[in-house]
């Protein structure tokens, strides 16, 4: 692998015999080297691969952060993994480490940020929250600074973002809203409260996420017989009126395009979320 361009004493873009980029890091790796040369891979601490950027913007991006604060998250990170899964992976590190490295910056000056969408984000993504207070107590623990409460928000997000596979933030705050939307609708056409703590309206939310990024990427749900979709129309209309109800709603606050088949799954996924025994029509009920 030889050097495509040194960003400082620490950072070097590298490109192999195929074309392929990646940013390389560790103390010193960059020192007196040239465009051209061969990379010291021995003195390589870490690697990236640019996966929702261009190599170039990446390795700028890790050249303008500290060390030590890419050190920390990397703690951060692979706590967030044991929590949330293994689709916490090393892709978020600097993203996060650019994030917490302009809030620390914030914190020395007492400068505060309002983020919007706290409601949503604390109530539709408990458990990555939860793992971005727990994120500022490992900041606080390693850094020996305390960043307000609210910063456990954005790095939820970007935890959100891990999970659904989009390198967007704003895509992921687009969705953020439009599951609260969506929420708010089976609320209105069903008549009933919903425990958005529950279990059942985590694997909602799980499926109306996954449905967002399909339609938002153009793609759709796998095929279903019509008899299936009818069977579940008659069976279960007020369900079924609210998934198109929420089909329309998405197609008119995005543009976007949602076939039958999604609208049966999410009709499923509706009367899973709000089915109780011997519940009469129009009776509210805690779900």
């Amino acid at each position: 692998m030889r050097v495509k361009k040194v960003f400082n004493n620490n950072v070097v873009l590298g490109v192999d015999e195929h074309g392929a980029e990646t940013v390389l890091m560790g103390r010193g790796i960059g020192f007196q080297v040239k465009p051209g040369e061969v990379v010291d891979t021995g003195r390589a601490e870490r690697r990236f691969v640019a996966k929702t950027m261009p190599a170039e913007r990446l390795a700028a991006l890790a050249a303008e952060i500290p060390l030590g604060v890419i050190e920390v998250m990397e703690e951060v990170v692979a706590a967030a993994r044991g929590r949330l899964g293994e689709k916490i992976s090393e892709h978020i590190l600097l993203p996060l480490a650019d994030h917490v490295h302009f809030a620390l910056a914030r914190a020395r000056t007492g400068a505060l940020i309002e983020y919007p969408l706290k409601w949503e984000i604390e109530n539709l993504y408990p458990a990555e929250t939860e793992m971005g207070a727990a994120a500022l107590e490992i900041i606080e623990r390693r850094l020996g600074v305390r960043l307000d409460e609210t910063e456990a928000l954005p790095l939820a997000l970007h935890f959100v973002n891990a999970q659904i596979g989009s390198g967007d933030i704003a895509a992921t705050m687009q969705m953020t809203q439009w599951l609260r939307v969506a929420l708010e609708t089976i609320g209105e056409d069903l008549g009933v409260a919903i425990d958005q703590r529950s279990l059942d309206a985590a694997r909602f939310i799980t499926h109306l996420r996954y449905l967002f990024l399909r339609a938002r990427d153009g793609k759709q749900a796998r095929a279903a017989d019509d008899q299936i979709g009818e069977a579940v129309r008659n069976a279960r209309p007020l369900e079924y009126a609210c998934a198109e109800r929420l089909a329309r709603r998405m197609e008119e606050l995005f543009d976007w395009q949602v076939g039958r088949e999604e609208i049966l799954y999410l009709a499923l996924h509706v009367s899973r979320l709000t089915a109780q025994p011997d519940r009469s029509e129009g009776d509210r009920v805690d779900v």
